[in-house]
């Protein structure tokens, strides 16, 4: 069965899916500029600075085995199976109003894949080890990280769904938190990582104080899913923290600045596109990440479209707008225009960037459906 475009409807085949980004995009448009002027010259000199950015930060990663195996996992089940899920897909929509991504959650179809094991660790994974052992911000980890996990700390991730993507990460640290609104989606996610505290909710800023009540509040009913060793895990993060706590309150009373984020990574894949605030939401996100040692991975369909799903499945233009590149824009356009108009005012440097598809489960008409995803490894840059 084809692999479909989402966006244009194209068929694809495994090997027309994109990885990699044209730098020439860039140096031609700024070979193009009128520089006689200062305005003109000012758009060269940011051309070429992000052209930098590019050719230095950006990791070229391949399709794998993991991601072959997800392409074909639709087409391995019954093209009637298939047509019947569609079909009651539609049914929840259209007569119970619910939005696609509960009737996805109920009926336990349209799961997503955006990074698959080997690739998160290129990524990310030796980048967080080496900096939970001390190393350079930007450094690697040696080969003897290749299968480390920190098993300490905390990873965040906002809008998990069933957590299929955010276990990828989820797997290197002691404690997972994940978010998520639908209440379908809370359930599968939460039967299936159940060390995790798992929230139900859309909000974020409020997130380590719901995370503290739902563990307290698990304890006291003996209703916690976790396994003794992960209860421990959360029991010796609150510890930890509340001594950071009082450490900071100290530090602040004689005069000292503020304190530090939570989490040593926050994960967050392809829900900007679809937040209300997402200037807002990045605000809180830097809020919450550990200021010198923590990562944030974004990963952003491009192009970016975004709309905000109601619970009736009704859509809607989010409350505030980003200046990101036209629909019609190339990826390399919009990468840029991500990181220059919205990430970088946040408060956020480029670690490292890549391209991967953003795959989501096939049905009687695909075997799998793509779009286009930039993923940007961040840090805290100083304070804005």
């Amino acid at each position: 069965m084809p692999i479909i475009c989402a966006h244009c409807n194209q068929k694809l085949t495994a090997r027309d899916v994109p990885y990699g980004v044209d730098v020439s995009r860039y140096s031609s448009r700024r070979i193009r500029s009128n520089v006689e002027d200062e305005n003109d010259q000012e758009e060269e000199e940011e051309e070429s600075e992000w052209e930098s950015i590019v050719r230095r930060k950006f990791v070229q990663l391949s399709r794998d085995a993991e991601t072959d195996a997800f392409l074909l996992r639709s087409s391995r089940r019954p093209r009637l199976v298939n047509a019947r899920l569609a079909q009651a897909c539609t049914r929840l929509r259209e007569k119970e109003g619910k939005s696609l991504t509960e009737a996805n959650a109920i009926l336990g179809r349209g799961k997503m894949f955006v990074l698959s094991r080997e690739q998160a660790r290129v990524l990310v994974g030796r980048s967080l080890m080496h900096r939970h052992r001390g190393g350079d911000e930007g450094g690697e980890g040696d080969d003897d990280d290749d299968n480390a996990v920190l098993d300490a700390g905390a990873y965040l991730d906002i809008g998990s769904g069933e957590g299929e993507v955010a276990s990828k990460l989820g797997e290197y640290f002691g404690t997972v938190v994940a978010t998520e609104t639908s209440p379908a989606m809370v359930k599968r996610c939460a039967e299936s990582h159940k060390d995790w505290t798992v929230l139900e909710t859309g909000t974020i800023e409020d997130v380590w104080e719901k995370f503290k009540m739902q563990n307290a509040r698990e304890e006291e009913e003996g209703t916690s899913t976790k396994s003794e060793a992960a209860k421990k895990k959360v029991r010796e993060l609150l510890d930890e923290e509340e001594g950071t706590e009082t450490t900071e309150r100290q530090h602040q009373g004689r005069g000292g600045g503020g304190g530090g984020g939570k989490f040593d990574c926050i994960g967050m894949f392809n829900v900007l596109d679809r937040c209300d605030r997402p200037f807002t939401m990045l605000s809180h996100v830097r809020n919450l990440l550990k200021p010198k040692t923590g990562l944030f991975v974004l990963a952003v369909v491009l192009p970016f479209r975004p709309f905000v799903e109601l619970d009736d499945g009704t859509r809607r233009p989010p409350s505030e707008k980003l200046d990101v590149a036209t629909p019609t824009s190339a990826w390399e356009y919009g990468c840029r225009d991500l990181y220059e108009n919205v990430l970088k005012p946040s408060g956020f440097e480029i670690e490292k960037i890549s391209r991967v598809p953003y795959v989501s489960e096939g049905d009687h008409l695909a075997g799998a459906y793509v779009l286009d995803d930039v993923v940007f490894v961040l840090r805290r840059s100083a304070d804005v």
